[in-house]
């Protein structure tokens, strides 16, 4: 890819070199081409580099990143500032700015004439610059740069305050831009505030108030601000501020407290309320908002019997899941360097946890550790003990500077959430009682638009048995029915019967006389689209009273307090010493409970539909809601105790929770034990309880055992949670579904399973070299290397090469013309089976998937497969947008549709990872796996998007794989692993997936 040539600012065009023109207008970047190119680039006939960034822009339209121009595309200069590199590069956009930004700041705070000027730094020197839209100019054609995300934000704060007139420029303006400039600099920008790096900046998101009962028995009432400020420092500050005006700023300590006029309205409706009779004490704390106004004052609605606090997120440490050296902290992909832990640990608490988890993976001879969300190699022991060494000093370093004041206010903290209490182990007469409970009448199937299945009905009836019983319990009683687990197979329209429950929850409701409280339902951001459809296709008249969809972009906006943060970006310094935070300094960022008044979230009927994360970023607002029903559709995203979305969803209130998912198990048996003590919390006993009841037996067996112990733990699990659970298989279930067969030249038993030799090739020619030099290179290293890093790194080569031997030089691959791509794709072993299929899949006239991993995969076969067959190919990845804000957009389930609705052959694109929960392709009846995914539960899920209700035509999976004319191949030892994992048809011992360090160990590297 070349470099930018030249630019001209203003209205002329800055030359883009080789591919599209692009100018900058005031706020962002234009992309335009004349309309002949651009009909061309439409059509998937223009200059193959043109088609490539067309490919980049026409993703980020469908993303709703990008508007469409006539001729072209614009970009905000936001989204061209959180374009990664390879869009970037695609883009031929210039590079970051790798420097370090300064700034003179001149003035006091106080004044009209505070300024702040900001320079680059470059060798020592400091150098003016020119903001363009998303770029800095630094003067002449080779100094032009591309601005970060925190970047842009902090030149545009700057850029405010300069144009603000003197009489604008006051304290509270200068504050705040110093408090944004801060924010910067913590987001990654390299930023030298100067003396502000020693004086944080805090604006307030909210009022709270903290009551402290007097010897006479009265309360006394004192404003709190978050930010974890004491309120006795507070107490003391008052009098800095003049309470009469719209505005003003307390210092405590190293923290300028900047309140803003809507927070000081707030502030002089708590002291103005100071003191709360004795005789008036129990009104106030039956309903506080009698006595203060709740649109300026946070007030407190109480969380769930399960939660007894807030405070430090704890980590659980979940010791050993399996034994014989399966790596359970790997994941697929290559893993950082030990180094990236600097980052990562920040304190005791986050070494501990690290050094805990570090036994237990050398004890398993693990190599591969998951940490913070990172996969880090580990296999250097050396190495890894002294960077631990190394960060244990520089913990220790800034523990003496805390203690002598001089401490770096930037340090990050530690975040919060509810803490719960333990389930005891639930008694034997609940398990009794929901055994034997059969008395629910059925619901009026007549105001259902489509019949249920008689295994939906039987679904409904076992749903709403369960309900009834819990809306019948005393809610006070921690061994009532509190939740379900529906872990059928996927298929078999887990929604639909949800949907149908939950509408005879608000009939059942209205009967008895009492509230029907708002349902929630939590879901992949794929699948709120899907959710809302559902409504609309499963009800005569929708029961609900409306339908929100809690997220960015749609409604949330609606119930977001104005200018407050979300409760997940709350930390940890207001903690005492054993981590609890005082309920009053949580701050809540949705407009919620009765005071909330027009704007209240949580009404009466009203379902909300939201995501994980919306969840974990709204976790204190969303657990002090009293919900009649949550949901939670795919709920293995919830499998994991040491996340902050796992906890929320424990810690909800609710009538009554109903965990969906075809998976209750994806890696281990720890998943189903936490899914289960949120549906029932308390039904498998405590985590060391179910430790050694379950996993211990399997961990003990001997490796020609182990199937057996495994296959006899899950039958036990199903008998402890019967009644809880329910479990059915799509096979036994759909009599009227077309059969399925797997296509492969590799795996060859099996039921349905299909020896096609066509589906392998030998790799030939530059394919067969690029493979071989891997090897060879890997070969000749030094023993005394780090032969692991090594090994991945050939892996990750093997793997590409694997796919087509020129991935690493993706220009030369940018060809125009069906012929030039059959030609381009046949250089690779596996994509000239995959021409092959598709020319056979076109003659029969039918639809196909093709699911691939890499992006830059994706792309290419988009450009290449849209020349040959003259389609449009949609790609479905992490980054297509699930939810429609506008209507001129296609979603996830749109690209779906258009897919489908397509007369005849056609083609679209998916990542197993984002197709591989909820959405339904039965219009195609051909998977080709391009490329595999190492767990083989997200590659079933992946293919049973296809075999589902609605499918008509038999289905092919198809595996096409690249051979080595001497050596199994990356494509054999896969399917090989892949091949040897345990799949039970309970679901309740799955297998795990594919580690790096059972290929590496395969393949002999």
């Amino acid at each position: 890819m070349s470099a930018l040539k030249s630019y001209l600012f203003g209205d002329k065009k800055i030359d883009g070199g080789q591919g599209l023109e692009y100018s900058s207008d005031s706020t962002g970047l234009l992309f335009y081409t004349d309309n002949k190119v651009f009909k061309d680039l439409q059509s998937g006939q223009a200059d193959p580099l043109l088609q490539m960034q067309f490919i980049v822009l026409q993703m980020l339209y469908e993303q709703q990143a990008a508007e469409e121009l006539p001729n072209g595309y614009r970009l905000d200069e936001e989204v061209v500032a959180a374009l990664d590199e390879e869009q970037a590069e695609l883009l031929n956009l210039p590079n970051y700015f790798s420097g370090e930004f300064i700034t003179e700041i001149s003035g006091h705070t106080r004044k009209s004439s505070f300024k702040v000027q900001l320079f680059v730094e470059i060798d020592g020197e400091l150098y003016p610059f020119k903001r363009i839209g998303p770029f800095i100019d630094l003067g002449g054609t080779e100094n032009l740069y591309r601005l970060s995300s925190s970047e842009l934000m902090a030149l545009k704060s700057l850029e405010i305050h300069k144009h603000l007139t003197p009489e604008q420029r006051n304290e509270s303006e200068n504050l705040k831009l110093m408090a944004l400039l801060q924010t910067a600099q913590r987001s990654g920008m390299r930023l030298d505030l100067s003396n502000f790096d020693r004086l944080d900046v805090v604006i307030p998101d909210d009022v709270g108030i903290v009551a402290t009962q007097l010897p006479d028995g009265s309360l006394e009432l004192c404003p709190t601000l978050g930010s974890g400020i004491n309120p006795d420092q507070l107490e003391k500050r008052w009098s800095q501020i003049d309470l009469n005006k719209d505005g003003g700023v307390i210092r405590v300590e190293n923290r300028l407290l900047l309140i803003q006029p809507e927070k000081m309205a707030g502030v002089r409706e708590v002291l103005n309320n100071k003191r709360i009779p004795a005789d008036k004490v129990s009104d106030f704390l039956k309903s506080p908002s009698a006595f203060l106004d709740a649109s300026l004052v946070n007030l407190d609605l109480g969380f769930s019997l399960r939660v007894f606090g807030v405070g430090q997120m704890q980590y659980m440490d979940f010791g050993t899941l399996d034994d014989n050296n399966r790596d359970w902290f790997a994941t697929v992909g290559c893993p950082d360097p030990p180094e990236v832990l600097h980052k990562s640990i920040v304190c005791d608490e986050d070494l501990d946890r690290f050094k805990q988890k570090l036994s237990v993976a050398r004890k398993q001879g693990a190599s591969i550790i998951e940490y913070d969300g990172k996969k880090i190699d580990i296999s250097d022991l050396v190495k890894v003990d002294k960077i631990i060494a190394d960060i244990e000093q520089e913990i220790h370093r800034k523990e003496k500077l805390i203690e002598t004041n001089e401490a770096d206010e930037n340090l990050p903290k530690q975040q919060i959430t509810v803490l719960l209490r333990e389930a005891e182990e639930i008694n034997q007469s609940l398990r009794e009682k929901v055994s034997s409970s059969n008395s629910y009448q059925e619901p009026d199937w007549n105001f259902l638009s489509r019949l249920p299945f008689p295994h939906q009905k039987e679904g409904i009836r076992w749903l709403m048995g369960l309900l009834s019983q819990s809306i019948q319990d005393d809610h006070s009683d921690m061994y009532r029915v509190q939740g379900a687990l529906l872990a059928d197979d996927m298929g078999l329209g887990k929604t639909y019967m949800t949907l149908v429950m939950l509408s005879e929850y608000f009939r059942l409701q209205k009967i008895v006389g009492k509230t029907q409280k708002p349902v929630l339902v939590v879901a992949p951001l794929s699948l709120l689209e899907n959710w809302e459809q559902e409504i609309s296709n499963t009800f005569k008249e929708n029961p609900f009273r409306d339908v929100k969809v809690l997220q960015s972009g749609r409604d949330l906006k609606e119930f977001k307090i104005k200018g407050a943060v979300k409760d997940s970006i709350q930390f940890s310094d207001a903690a005492d010493e054993e981590g609890t935070i005082s309920v009053n300094d949580v701050r809540y960022a949705l407009h919620i409970g009765p005071d909330a008044g027009v704007k209240r979230l949580d009404i009466d009927r009203r379902l909300v539909l939201t995501t994980y994360q919306t969840l974990r970023d709204y976790q204190f607002s969303l657990c002090v809601i009293d919900w009649g029903v949550v949901v939670f559709d795919e709920a293995q995203n919830i499998k994991n105790l040491n996340t902050l979305q796992s906890r929320a969803a424990k810690g909800l209130k609710a009538d009554f929770k109903l965990l969906a998912t075809g998976t209750p198990v994806e890696n281990s048996l720890g998943d189903f034990w936490c899914l289960m003590d949120t549906a029932q919390p308390g039904l498998l006993g405590s985590w060391h309880y179910f430790r050694d009841r379950w996993i211990t037996p399997i961990n003990r067996a001997t490796e020609e055992d182990r199937d057996d112990v495994r296959r006899q733990v899950g039958a036990d699990l199903r008998d402890a949670v019967d009644g809880f659970m329910l479990r059915r298989i799509k096979e036994d279930q759909l009599k009227g579904l077309p059969s399925k067969y797997l296509r492969s030249a590799l795996s060859q038993s099996g039921p349905n399973m299909l020896y096609v030799k066509e589906m392998a090739e030998t790799m030939q020619s530059h394919q067969l070299a690029a493979y071989d030099a891997v090897l060879e290179d890997y070969r000749q290293r030094n023993v005394t290397e780090d032969m692991r890093g090594h090994a991945l790194t050939a892996l990750h080569q093997l793997k590409l090469i694997s796919l087509h031997p020129q991935l690493s030089n993706e220009a030369a691959l940018i060809v125009r013309s069906a012929i030039k791509c059959r030609e381009v794709m046949s250089e690779s072993a596996k994509l000239r089976i995959l021409l092959n299929l598709l020319d056979d899949i076109r003659a029969m006239g039918e639809k196909v998937i093709l699911f691939l991993v890499t992006k830059q995969m994706q792309r290419l076969l988009k450009l290449w497969l849209d020349q040959i067959y003259g389609l449009n190919i949609h790609i479905v990845n992490g980054d297509t947008t699930a939810v429609q804000t506008k209507k001129d957009t296609l979603t996830r389930k749109g690209m779906i549709e258009h897919f489908e609705s397509t007369d005849g052959f056609n083609i679209i694109i998916m990542s197993p990872v984002a197709a591989g929960v909820g959405l339904t392709v039965v219009g195609a009846n051909h998977v080709v796996h391009v490329e595999r995914h190492w767990n083989p539960a997200k590659e079933a899920q992946a293919t049973d998007r296809v075999y589902r209700i609605g499918q008509t035509k038999d289905v092919f999976i198809h595996l096409p794989a690249a051979l080595h004319p001497k050596y199994d191949s990356f494509d054999v030892n896969l399917d090989r692993l892949l091949s040897g994992k345990l799949m039970l048809k309970d679901a309740l011992v799955t297998p795990d997936a594919v580690t790096e360090s059972e290929m590496i160990k395969s393949m002999g590297l």
